[in-house]
Order: C-alpha cells, then sequence, then structure tokens
C-alpha cells in the first residue's frame, strides 16, 4: 500500500483521518441518543447538532444517520487497518469506495443543515470532512480503482 497513498505517512494520515470520523461519528451517536445537547453542540445555537438530527431526511430505511455512521466508519476503520497491517490493496480499495459514497453525499447533507436546520452539527461536518480529506489524499488510488 506504501505505493498507493504516498508512503508510511500517506497511509497513516489516512488511518488518522479514519479514527478521526471513527470518533465524531462516535459523538454524533451518544448526542443523537441523549438528546441533551453538550458543550459542542448547543441547543438554540447555530451549532444545534439536535436540530440537525431532527431533520425528516436525517432517517434512511427507519434508521437515523447517527445509527449508521458509527457501524460505517467503525467498518472503514477496520479496512485502513487491514490495509495497512497486511498490504492489503482490496481492503484499501473498498474503504476508498465507501468514503467515496460519504463524500458524495456530504455536499447534500450539508445543504439540508443550512437551507432547512439553519444550523450546524460539529460532529457531522467533522465527518464529511474526514471523508473528503481522505480522498483528496488518495485521488490517485482511488483514479486508479476506477481505471483497473
Amino acid at each position: 500500500m506504501e505505493g498507493v497513498v504516498g508512503g508510511v505517512y500517506g497511509s497513516i494520515a489516512i488511518l488518522a483521518l479514519g479514527l478521526l470520523g471513527f470518533l465524531a461519528s462516535l459523538g454524533t451517536f451518544v448526542e443523537f441518543r441523549r438528546a441533551l445537547g453538550s458543550p459542542l453542540c448547543r441547543p438554540g445555537s447555530k451549532v444545534d447538532c439536535l436540530r440537525v438530527y431532527s431533520l425528516p431526511q436525517a432517517w434512511v430505511l427507519g434508521f437515523h444517520l447517527s445509527q449508521l455512521a458509527l457501524p460505517f466508519y467503525s467498518l472503514v476503520v477496520i479496512l485502513e487497518i487491514v490495509a495497512l497491517a497486511l498490504n492489503s490493496i482490496p481492503a484499501f480499495r473498498l474503504a476508498l469506495l465507501l468514503l467515496l459514497v460519504s463524500a458524495i453525499t456530504a455536499p447534500y447533507l450539508i445543504y439540508l443543515m443550512v437551507r432547512y436546520a439553519k444550523a450546524f452539527c460539529i460532529y457531522c461536518l467533522t465527518m464529511h470532512a474526514t471523508s473528503i480529506l481522505t480522498l483528496i489524499l488518495a485521488y490517485e488510488a482511488l483514479i486508479r480503482i476506477f481505471l483497473e
């Protein structure tokens, strides 16, 4: 995998972004379950996760996106660890494809925050940013995935 993402440092950066996405998804899951707010998400402010969570579009097939984000980022981190530890190109490709789906949906989800919730969720924005940054770091590998 060293040749795929810029050596060991690139691989570690991608894993670090995956872990940051996982931690943000964990924060989102806890915040959604508690529904009380926190220092990062203050109800009634512009950073109001609860207002973002209450959007009808935040539900997919009966599951809230915060409930789907935790297993999603868990899988991404596991695939990244497998890819790094075993030099597994298929695991890396699958992780990138999952993050591509996440990065493609990110602008729409941010639009919903701005337009309808009129608030931001710091955890959600962190997850969107990690997906997009990972794809930027691994853009060459992503191009190769579609060309092979």
